[in-house]
């Protein structure tokens, strides 16, 4: 159990530290194409990707995923479309940090609060503690070590689309653990995948002719294979294994390394000052998930004479 909690903290972290790339990237690419857009390039390049890898377990699956279409439907709709429509909608409004913030706050306790009353993972000290660590680091990051500044914190419309984009990926995180006997992780993620791609086709087609065209050059090219690629097929291969390992409420509070996460990278890649108020809560926030995580000690079973 100890060795199973490792592996899955191992995974999740690998994965946040994969996504936290996402939000520089729809800061980025807001001039170069439109949010769904980006979304229907994204989920695109990841079913293809996947395809090879997925096909022969897809097709001995394809009854079981008939049996469950609408299972499917709304798990490819939520986590996937919408998700990230919200996230490039959301670059066009707001900072990297506050995206990351809002984001990664709301999702470990939507995972943590519908995985309690779903799936029975039952909320304890440990769940709680992590999410209460969790927001003060995140709060301690949005103040900038001052709680005085909270009063003059203003939430804006790409805030706003953060936390719905956080509610979403908090719900996928705790339904993909209601995923049918029989489905391989591979053949379930190509068809989420695909999913998204179709139901934000016409919206792609409609926005890139009508709201923003499409700028096509070689910085697209590599932004739409990262996304599709690592931070779609990858990371989620690798997440959907920590939260089978691990399960969804302490998968879910591994995303409050993001903001923390994106700091580091927002200094690497834009040039940002990295500062103390960042070392501090990236402290709290990590504590947080080591104390949400940490297995706890087996009881020796004790026998009756």
């Amino acid at each position: 159990m100890r060795r199973q909690n490792q592996i899955g903290a191992a995974l999740a972290i690998t994965s946040s530290i994969i996504w936290s790339g996402n939000f520089i990237v729809s800061r980025y690419a807001i001039h170069l194409a439109g949010p769904a857009t980006l979304a229907f390039f994204r989920w695109t390049v990841a079913t293809i990707f996947m395809l090879p890898f997925a096909y022969k377990n897809f097709k001995s699956e394809i009854p079981i995923f008939k049996q469950n279409k609408l299972y499917f439907f709304l798990m490819g709709l939520v986590g996937f479309a919408i998700y990230n429509t919200l996230i490039y909608t959301a670059g066009h409004y707001t900072t990297v940090i506050n995206m990351a913030l809002f984001g990664s706050t709301v999702h470990p306790i939507v995972a943590a609060l519908l995985a309690a009353y779903f799936v029975n993972e039952k909320l304890h000290w440990k769940n709680i503690t992590g999410i209460i660590l969790g927001l003060i680091g995140t709060l301690y990051l949005l103040t900038k070590g001052h709680l005085s500044n909270i009063t003059h914190f203003e939430i804006g419309l790409g805030d706003v689309w953060m936390i719905l984009a956080g509610i979403c990926f908090g719900s996928y995180n705790v339904f993909v653990r209601k995923k049918p006997q029989g489905i391989s992780n591979n053949s379930f993620l190509l068809v989420l995948f695909a999913i998204g791609s179709i139901l934000l086709f016409p919206v792609a087609i409609f926005e890139m002719n009508f709201i923003q065209p499409v700028v096509y050059n070689y910085h697209l090219l590599w932004i739409v294979l990262y996304i599709g690629i690592g931070n779609s097929t990858i990371s989620y291969l690798i997440w959907n294994n920590a939260i089978q390992k691990i399960g969804a409420g302490k998968a879910g509070l591994f995303g409050t390394l993001i903001p923390f996460l994106s700091s580091i990278e927002a200094v690497l890649f834009l040039g940002e000052s990295f500062s103390t108020a960042q070392v501090i809560s990236g402290l709290i926030i990590v504590t947080g998930i080591v104390i949400n995580t940490w297995p706890s000690p087996i009881k020796p079973i004790v026998h009756q004479s």
